[in-house]
């Protein structure tokens, strides 16, 4: 048990790893567990830090050991072994999709980059399915869509400077224009619950130009222009290639000067240069191992991660004697003293030796967890009361989304285009299109909340093979097949929202345990009617997308396409809800956290993962959850300074 500091924060991502260091910053003593290990120092000679500084260490991009074997707590035999179930009528199972990058950094180590902000109207669905006439319905099938207890203004500071800190690459001008020409945003775009118009419309440009277009890229812009979905750069936490050193305090310095002083929290009102240090990040050099891979530059990493961000400045006041992190710190409790209402500190196993673990207690005045929506449940479940810390109402875990991956288009050029798409020149997605968030019913005439399409490659085809490596008989030459196509393949992914039901949940597992007896996660989650209705939509929208291309005198371009659905099971990238954030005072106890995410239950407790959303969005809610962690840090260093932190 080290000294007892201000504050213990449970994970590194992008929500602890980024409220960690403002919390540090300002001046608190910070404690950081991180329960996997930091991966970096397995591989020695990495480059910047070999005894050749400009050699290439090709052992951070060998795919089967990244992408197949997935060497982190959550990704191997060894680990959390989440269950899972479509409905609470049976028995949940073991299976492979729920991990969370359990590492140093979290999943800001191995995420793939694409760094989108939310719509206004996220903000305010349950208003707009009012307004329009689906919330009756809605509420009918199940669903529990609210709005958020915060307001798209008060996030949109937090956006900017977020997108400072990680180095947002993309063309904010033309995001708007295709935002401004969409069918859906035509329909309904401008009433006035969304908040003022040019919330939509932030002419703030991003702090990196966009990332230049890849092979797959080029290939998806042309079909997403033939088609009508207005394509544009796909926004990326990646420092724009060509481009000069990236000088994160120098993006900052612009953010603040654009927000006006008055209505800056405290800690914004510093100069940049007393926030950040003068550190810089290289431009990326375009290898193409980005989403699941560590990204090394020949300095610092152009890709955002915790790890080579705030975790660094984090690093640097170590000396100072406030600041620990450990690694290898698996949490098991939120220790909670019920007489007082207030967590005391966190119980954890250190897990140096995995076979020896050690049990500890880090006593802390406030406790911030970050662990991902489903762990982050699991934990909280494991606290406190009988039925859970934060668990009035039986909301703890409930109104888990995770979003429709899968649902997509899977294309295969003609042969003639042998070796010309090439997926390795950049990160996973490069192009993307706003045109889908809302696809129309023809029936109906409603317009059915969907997501972002982006065009999508794998990076060798030792992935696309790999499935096909199981010993079915016959299926001998399907490896080879694949393999020959994936030179000429590509995917639109369709990143579709699903809308919170209270059945959808996170809670622990009866039977299963892990390798040290503590009970699993169990993950219960199903489509309702209207993610059925979605896909009814999505499908005939790819079938038209191709014809349309084709028609415009490509016809011999694409050999074959087919539509992939989404996979029910996939619940390991985008974890959202479980914790979900609610008004202050909300006597109707169908939230877990207040609007400053912390529990109702507990006033000293934070929750600043993705799991503290009340809805999601359709597209990746990363961006959202550095922004929120901002928002939160800012206000828990007002309040504490002021006395106020109860």
């Amino acid at each position: 048990m080290s000294q007892q500091p201000n504050f213990v924060v449970v994970g590194s991502g992008g929500g602890g790893g980024t409220i960690a260091w403002l919390l540090a910053k300002a001046g608190y003593s910070v404690t950081l567990l991180e329960q996997g290990p930091d991966i970096t120092k397995d591989f020695e000679g990495r480059p910047g830090h070999s005894k050749d500084p400009d050699g290439f260490n090709s052992s951070t991009h060998v795919e089967e050991y990244f992408r197949l074997r997935r060497p982190d707590p959550k990704r191997r035999l060894r680990g959390d072994y989440t269950t899972f179930r479509r409905t609470a009528e049976e028995p949940a199972k073991p299976f492979v999709n729920g991990w969370t990058g359990s590492v140093l950094g979290g999943g800001t180590t191995i995420w793939g980059t694409w760094s989108y902000r939310p719509l206004p109207v996220d903000f305010k669905l349950r208003t707009h399915f009012a307004q329009t006439g689906q919330l009756a319905r809605l509420d009918q099938e199940g669903y529990q869509v609210v709005d958020w207890p915060v307001d798209y203004a008060e996030m949109l500071p937090y956006y900017r400077v977020a997108e400072a800190l990680m180095g947002v690459s993309g063309d904010r001008a033309a995001m708007n224009q295709a935002l401004t020409e969409s069918a859906w945003y035509k329909s309904f775009g401008h009433p006035s619950y969304f908040g003022d118009k040019g919330l939509w419309f932030d002419e703030m440009p991003l702090p990196c130009g966009p990332y230049p277009i890849t092979p797959v890229g080029q290939f998806a812009y042309l079909g997403m222009a033939a088609a009508g979905m207005r394509p544009v750069s796909l926004p990326c936490a990646i420092v724009q290639p060509g481009s000069a050193p990236y000088q994160t305090r120098e993006k900052i310095a612009s953010v603040l000067a654009a927000w006006s002083s008055g209505d800056r929290p405290e800690f914004w009102r510093q100069k940049a240069e007393e926030i950040w240090s003068d550190a810089k990040r290289n431009a990326c050099n375009m290898c193409g191992f980005c989403g699941e891979y560590i990204c090394w530059g020949k300095e610092e990493a152009p890709k955002f991660g915790t790890r080579v961000t705030t975790l660094r400045e984090l690093a640097n006041l170590h000396s100072h004697g406030k600041v620990h992190m450990l690694c290898n710190a698996k949490a098991v409790e939120v220790i909670y003293d019920q007489a007082a209402a207030r967590a005391t500190g966190v119980r954890y196993l250190d897990i140096t030796d995995p076979d020896h673990p050690v049990a500890k207690v880090q006593l802390a005045d406030n406790v911030i967890v970050s662990c991902g929506a489903i762990q982050t449940t699991r934990l909280l479940r494991m606290s406190g009361p009988p039925e859970g810390l934060g668990n009035r109402g039986d909301q703890l875990g409930r109104n888990a989304t995770f979003h429709l991956f899968g649902l997509g288009a899977k294309i295969t050029l003609d042969k003639a285009f042998q070796g010309m798409v090439h997926g390795e020149f950049g990160p996973t997605g490069n192009v993307t299109s706003f045109e889908p968030y809302f696809l129309q019913d023809p029936a109906s005439k409603d317009w059915i909340k969907a997501g972002t399409l982006t065009s999508t490659a794998k990076k060798n085809p030792l992935e696309n093979a790999a499935g096909y490596f199981d010993g079915a008989a016959g299926a001998a030459l399907e490896p080879l097949k694949t393999i020959e196509k994936y030179a000429r393949s590509l995917e639109l992914r369709l990143t579709a929202d699903d809308l919170p039901m209270p059945r959808n949940r996170v809670d622990l597992d009866p039977k299963y345990v892990d390798e040290y007896g503590i009970a699993t996660a169990r993950v219960t989650r199903d489509l309702g009617p209207n993610e059925w209705r979605m896909y009814g939509l999505a499908r005939p929208m790819f079938e038209s997308a191709v014809a349309k291309f084709r028609k415009n005198g490509n016809k011999k371009i694409i050999e074959s396409f087919e539509v992939s659905p989404a996979i029910i099971n996939l619940i390991g990238d985008h974890q959202m809800g479980a914790c979900r954030m609610g008004p202050d005072d909300d006597t109707s106890a169908h939230s877990v956290l207040d609007s400053h995410c912390r529990l109702h239950d507990a006033k000293n407790v934070f929750v600043v993962d993705s799991s503290f959303m009340p809805t999601g969005f359709g597209l990746n809610p990363m961006l959202t959850v550095v922004a929120n962690a901002l928002r939160v840090g800012s206000w828990i260093v007002q309040q504490e300074r002021r006395g106020l932190l109860t």
